[in-house]
């Protein structure tokens, strides 16, 4: 694969991984006055799973010059969240517009290839750099001081971009995670995933037809079914490692930076590829609900999987370095939270990055003075996905023992959990299920 090579030899700001973080942080530096440089592994379009946004993405989207875009796509719009008991009972659906008022209550299900690749050309319209097919190596240091980038480029020896700052929007590669030897499992969240997508599934119609629909499974594992353009579906399961990658070997394929490259599952058996296919399609055969939306389905993609899906980084800042997004860490999709914590996290950082850029402090200190705020809101989520595997609770239950925490509840959906005091509703959910530890104290576990 030919990549481009770096216009330059230093930048203000280097961000390793062009997704929609990455991207998103190079948009709004540069139209701060920062010259900064975006290295992607692929080239777009590429492949990545995370497809639904929630409505909190609306404000960055917004800031972005994004909206119309995708008001002009055919993402299906998604106006709520929809859980289904293993009977194939449905629960009152989670609309948004309960709690936000305006086309804010609304946001889109994305075909993930489409939409970094629009990410991408944003960012560029902007003077964003951004080069594809380019692999970042190693963050270069001056001791503790990020300094730059190592940088290969069409199998040429190695070359060193220098940057001011280094933003890691790697994702799951965590490239700082790794070099500095930061990235730890969540033992207290062992899931797995398996999906693939379907053509001609179920669908709902009205404003119900772009929902995210939870189907849940009696031992506490659920799938997700999310609806794509072209009459497509994403339909994924989440549960224990030991039961989705049951009696198969796996390792993880080399991806480029930039890239996830652990969603592509390999196998030392040859019909390791088989077998994953065989347990998708098993586990979609006893959700008698779900089964029942797919039997006029046509399978139309390999089944892919990550066999461990949470984990976090002891560190996400540093001198001279910030990680946004993926690469500071991920927990469970069940809130389809990624996608959101990703351009919380970019846009939040680039305001602590253009201040130290300007005052000259790269310290730790400024460019992670926004870590308090968002990591308070992420450990909300984490409460609720606790909550949530707990054999004990459930929404509906919650809802009718503390109807007045209906509204923080669907906020909490929607993403809106920072600078938020919801120190009522997590009171209120304690009394139901035994806190976790904060995941700073799982991080260093």
């Amino acid at each position: 694969m030919n990549g481009t090579i770096p216009r330059k030899a230093a930048y203000d700001v280097v961000v390793i991984g062009g997704g929609p973080a990455g991207t998103a942080a190079a948009t709004f530096l540069q139209r701060a006055g920062h010259d900064c440089l975006v290295l992607e592994g692929s080239r777009f379009p590429r492949y990545h799973i995370g497809e639904s946004l929630i409505p909190h993405t609306f404000g960055t989207l917004e800031r972005l010059g994004l909206l119309p875009k995708l008001e002009k796509s055919d993402f299906p719009v998604k106006h709520s969240v929809r859980f289904v008991r293993p009977s194939g009972e449905e629960a009152d659906p989670f609309y948004f517009s309960e709690t936000i008022e305006g086309p804010r209550a609304r946001t889109w299900q994305v075909e993930r290839s489409r939409f970094d690749q629009m990410c991408a050309a944003n960012a560029r319209e902007s003077g964003v750099e951004i080069c594809e097919g380019t692999r970042a190596g190693r963050v270069l240091f001056d001791g503790e001081q990020a300094v730059g980038v190592q940088v290969r480029t069409n199998g040429d020896a190695p070359r060193s971009i220098a940057a001011r700052v280094v933003v890691d929007a790697s994702g799951r590669a965590t490239v700082l995670g790794n070099q500095l030897k930061l990235k730890e499992r969540v033992p207290d969240l062992r899931k797995a995933s398996l999906w693939t997508y379907c053509r001609g599934g179920y669908r709902r119609s009205g404003i119900d037809a772009g929902e995210t629909t939870i189907f849940m499974k009696k031992n506490r594992g659920w799938f997700w079914y999310i609806p794509l353009p072209d009459d497509i579906v994403s339909v994924g399961v989440v549960d224990e490692p030991e039961i989705l990658f049951s009696g198969i070997r796996t390792r993880m394929q080399p991806g480029a930076h930039g890239e996830d490259s652990s969603h592509v599952v390999g196998t030392t058996e040859h019909d390791g590829q088989r077998a994953l296919e065989k347990i998708w399609v098993d586990e979609v055969d006893r959700a008698l609900p779900l089964a029942r939306w797919l039997e006029n389905a046509e399978k139309v993609a390999p089944v892919r999987g990550i066999r461990e899906l949470a984990y976090l980084n002891r560190q996400t800042v540093g001198p001279g370095w910030v990680m946004v997004g993926d690469a500071a860490g991920f927990l469970d999709p069940i809130y389809s939270s990624g996608l959101y914590l990703a351009l919380a996290s970019a846009e939040l950082a680039a305001g602590c990055i253009d201040e130290g850029l300007r005052s000259g402090d790269l310290s730790a200190r400024r460019l992670g003075a926004f870590c308090g705020p968002l990591w308070d809101g992420v450990d909300v989520i984490w409460r609720l996905i606790h909550a949530f595997y707990e054999p004990s609770f459930s929404f509906r239950r919650f809802v009718e023992r503390f109807p007045e925490y209906r509204g923080t509840l669907i906020d909490c959906l929607v993403g809106d959990v920072v600078h938020k005091d919801m120190s009522g509703f997590l009171e209120a959910l304690a009394t139901m299920v035994e806190p976790p530890r904060r995941l700073k104290e799982v991080a260093v576990a």
